[in-house]
Order: C-alpha cells, then sequence, then structure tokens
C-alpha cells in the first residue's frame, strides 16, 4: 500500500537515499543495505495515515497515536496523557471542534516522554473552545523529540481530528478536559490519533 510521507520527511530521507544509490551503483551491498534501511525508518515516522472520525458527538478524540500513560481526575478536570515512541505516527490532530484561542511554546526541560516529570519539559500548549468547555493540549518535546511544527494558528476555528501538527521523534501528549469529562481509556492503553474515543463531554448526547 502507497505510504504518505510528510514534507518534512525530506531532509531526513533524501541523504539517506542518495548514500544507498551511490553505494548500489559502485557495488558496496552493505553501504547499500544500511543506508537503504536507515532512509525507510526516517521516512516510516513521517508517515501521514488517513484517519476516519466516526465518533459521537460528544466524543473526545486521542490527539497522537500511542500508548496511554496517566488518566487522572483533577478538581481542574480530566487529564489524560499518551506516549509516542519513535514507531508511532507523528502526526497530531485536534482531540475537539472548536475555536483554536491560544498556541503558546513554553521553555522546559527535556525529561524522557514516559516518565511523569515530563509535564514540565519544553512544550507547545494550545487552548480550544469547544462546546463542552475549554480544551488544553499540550504537545511536549522529549530527550529526543525536541521540536514540534505546527500546521495551524490562532484564530482559527478547527474540525475535530483535523491535523495540526507534527511532533519529531518521542514525545509525549497532554490532555486536560473541563470537569464532566469522563475518560474511556486507561493506563496502557494503545490509542490512534483522530479515530480513537479517549474521553466522552458532557451535555452533547450520543448522537453522532
Amino acid at each position: 500500500m502507497w505510504l504518505r510521507l510528510r514534507s518534512e520527511a525530506f531532509p531526513y530521507v533524501v541523504p539517506g537515499a542518495l548514500v544507498a544509490a551511490l553505494a548500489a551503483a559502485a557495488g558496496y551491498p552493505t553501504v547499500f543495505v544500511a543506508a537503504a534501511l536507515v532512509a525507510v525508518a526516517l521516512g516510516a515516522f513521517f508517515r501521514d495515515p488517513e484517519r476516519r472520525d466516526a465518533a459521537p458527538a460528544d466524543a473526545v478524540l486521542a490527539p497522537a497515536d500511542g500508548r496511554v500513560v496517566d488518566v487522572a481526575t483533577r478538581p481542574d478536570g480530566l487529564h489524560i496523557a499518551i506516549f509516542l515512541s519513535i514507531f508511532n505516527v507523528h502526526v497530531t490532530r485536534a482531540p475537539v471542534g472548536g475555536a483554536l484561542l491560544s498556541w503558546e511554546k513554553i521553555a522546559g526541560g527535556y525529561a524522557m516522554a514516559f516518565r511523569s516529570s515530563a509535564s514540565q519539559n519544553a512544550r507547545h500548549r494550545l487552548l480550544i473552545e469547544a462546546p463542552a468547555g475549554r480544551v488544553e493540549l499540550s504537545l511536549i518535546a522529549g530527550a529526543v523529540a525536541r521540536r514540534v511544527v505546527p500546521w495551524v494558528s490562532p484564530p482559527q476555528v478547527l474540525q475535530r481530528g483535523q491535523r495540526i501538527a507534527l511532533i519529531k521523534f518521542g514525545s509525549r501528549a497532554e490532555l486536560r478536559l473541563p470537569a464532566g469529562h469522563a475518560a474511556v481509556v486507561s493506563v496502557g492503553s494503545r490509542v490512534r490519533a483522530g479515530e480513537t474515543v479517549v474521553a466522552r463531554a458532557p451535555g452533547l448526547g450520543s448522537q453522532p
């Protein structure tokens, strides 16, 4: 099946592909195989598959692919954190539809993204005014991932499941939902951006 790649992949994939081509022409099979594998691995990191949102109106979708590492109900609402390994798709998507109020870059550290301390890492934080309240999404840089490439900016109305950014290499995404939201995932759940329902919003019903 054809693999769609983001244009951001080209600076990483093209050098490896060129080395592979030169090695093949010069008769160095070991170098060819190694360079080709690197190019393919980097290309796979930047893959951008299509996703279909078939969830009901009250659904909050996963903003990122990966594994849920934290689900907590706190006084300010529901918190859900997702860890993205280097093997996951790193195209992130809007968890809800609504007005993008702000997008800010916040300085911080670079702890391993699967640790709870990664909440204090450098991150991009956006606020979305959704029908069930204000949703905060943080795209967090880990020890390897140190760059987020935004594709949207305020003021803008987002559709649920819309592509919003690319996080380069391993990373973390954190959702903060208003009080009243109910989680439908638990720690260890595997989720897919734009498809997996991670929570349900109050007062919207379950109709599509």
